[in-house]
């Protein structure tokens, strides 16, 4: 067995430089999950129950960079092998953001949103990583689930409950944070501490209200993008990504954005701009 282990630089974090990756030849071990990204390592073979695609993209074909790129980080790597990637830009130390573009892997129009949130000009002091899928077997397969069948938006270790099983649209996983992808995202997510985090979904076209921390957040949002303020509903909403992180890291906020079935160069656009004005309200 071979497991890849990523070792990222800490003056990534610190602004000054990247990282790199290898793989090494390693015995398979059950690790707990890290809390600093200096030497991050997680199993890359766990038994699959989705066949893996022949080839390994990159989540990213982007070769957009602003003049304040920052790097990437490799956080770790999916159930099929893929890499796991943030791409970091503006100002090292200041108000720290994460945009997150995919998690259901057949949700993929926010990359439009990313795509836009790597050459257009931050406001001051903004610390802004950019997450185009935290689950790149499921945008590689054009599926939602990772390569386990696993749903990673009912996987997070906050109120998470057994939601189906294997071959249901909502299946948790066999405990929380068994994938992963969960473990690298809960372990970078806590190094880095994002005073906002934003997850796109699709298709619900809606941003459910809120009377939290983050209600304002979501109000303008919701004002400039032309989304309603709409409750989410029909699902089994336990073990969510965005909730865990609202109720986990100190004083984060954190909301999910439902765009539409598809989503033009333009609306794109609005939706970059939506979120660099609420970046100067956080």
């Amino acid at each position: 067995m071979t497991t890849r282990v990523a070792y990222v630089c800490l003056a990534v974090l610190a602004g000054a430089g990247c990282t790199t990756s290898t793989q090494v030849s390693a015995p398979r071990a059950a690790a707990a999950v890290p809390t600093t990204l200096s030497a991050a390592t997680f199993d890359t073979n766990p038994s699959s129950s989705v066949r893996p695609t022949a080839t390994l993209p990159a989540t990213s074909t982007s070769t957009a960079q602003a003049a304040d790129f920052l790097g990437e980080v490799t956080i770790g790597y999916s159930v099929q092998g893929r890499p796991i990637v943030a791409s970091h830009r503006g100002t090292a130390g200041g108000t720290v953001i994460l945009v997150v573009g995919v998690i259901h892997g057949n949700e993929n129009v926010g990359l439009a949103i990313l795509e836009d949130l790597r050459t257009m000009p931050l406001p001051p002091n903004t610390d802004l990583w950019l997450m185009d899928a935290m689950n790149p077997d499921g945008l590689a397969n054009d599926v939602r689930h990772n390569g386990n069948g696993v749903d990673l938006n009912r996987n997070f270790p906050h109120d998470w409950t057994q939601v189906g099983e294997l071959g249901v649209w909502e299946y948790s996983g066999t405990g929380p944070a068994s994938e992963p992808e969960t473990q690298a995202f809960i372990a970078f997510s806590e190094s880095i501490q994002p005073a906002l985090t934003l997850w796109y979904h699709q298709d619900l076209f809606r941003i459910s209200p809120s009377k939290g921390s983050d209600r304002k957040l979501r109000e303008r949002y919701a004002e400039l993008s032309g989304l309603p303020l709409v409750a989410v509903t029909g699902g089994t909403y336990t073990g969510v990504a965005a909730t865990w992180v609202r109720r986990t890291l100190p004083k984060a906020m954190s909301f999910i954005i439902e765009l539409g079935p598809t989503l033009s160069a333009d609306e794109a656009a609005t939706h970059a701009a939506a979120v660099l004005d609420i970046v100067t309200r956080v």
